[in-house]
């Protein structure tokens, strides 16, 4: 992947951008449809008032381009993995950002502190990290039957998915299954795109991220590395202030 236009830091900023949208949708767009819930419950027919009705359609523009960003996060993940120089601190520095999201993230999402119902995105990537670190043990073996090489591999992708199952984090087993196949497939050029395909069954829409990653170049780019980890808890404690604002 040589020709294209977006760097890695050009598709991190195309996904923190989709990323940004599915959350305005997702707090700012649904504060404002608070005073329209009856006993929690929002129905939405033809006697609604028009302003709710252009808020619904709204809230699902936001939810089909926010799709874009995660397929994005897996493939950027899977060639991190890839060209870092220490593969164990990359992973040790997502897990170490996912718990400095947690709170912002609950407080965003569930407006507490603490929440067992979702865990932030970085844990899904911290255990897809671990779940390529597997499967790099079992490639340095060289083990001579494929078998039985594909079989420790396949044990490692489940070993991380059971994981990122526990944990709870965002699309749960789906984040290491991506990218551990986007890895599998890292010597078949743009075909390794294919390994996303699993993400297809929590939305379609992720299938717009594809144009993106077509035209990647496979080189670094500008940009700070610390850009994402830094904003992703931050825009969490912006957007759970606004929509505090907005309920009132």
């Amino acid at each position: 992947m040589r020709s294209g236009l977006f760097s890695s830091f050009a598709l991190k900023r195309v996904a923190v951008a989709s990323m940004v949208i599915d959350h305005i949708g997702s707090f700012l767009l649904r504060a404002m449809m608070a005073p329209y819930r009856v006993d929690g419950m929002l129905v939405v027919n033809q006697d609604s008032p028009a302003i709710l009705r252009q808020l619904m359609l709204w809230r699902e523009l936001c939810d089909i381009l926010g799709a874009i960003a995660f397929p994005i996060f897996c493939f950027l993940v899977a060639e991190g993995f890839l060209h870092t120089r220490d593969r164990l601190r990359y992973g040790r520095q997502m897990l170490w950002f996912a718990l400095l999201s947690e709170i912002p993230y609950t407080l965003a999402h569930y407006q507490t502190f603490f929440s067992y119902r979702l865990q932030n995105v970085m844990f899904t990537l911290a255990c897809a990290i671990l779940t390529l670190l597997l499967i790099s043990k079992v490639e340095e073996r060289q083990v001579e039957r494929k078998v039985f090489r594909w079989g420790m591999t396949a044990a490692a992708i489940a070993a991380g998915m059971v994981m990122a199952y526990l944990i709870r984090g965002e699309y749960v087993f789906m984040g290491p299954l991506a990218v551990s196949l986007v890895y599998l497939l890292r010597d078949k050029g743009r075909l390794r795109i294919a390994g996303l395909a699993p993400l297809l069954v929590v939305s379609p829409w992720t299938a717009l991220a594809v144009p993106f990653l077509l035209l990647y170049n496979g080189e670094r780019g500008k940009g700070s590395k610390w850009f994402f980890y830094l904003f992703y808890p931050a825009h969490f404690l912006v957007f759970a202030s606004l929509a505090m604002v907005i309920s009132g």
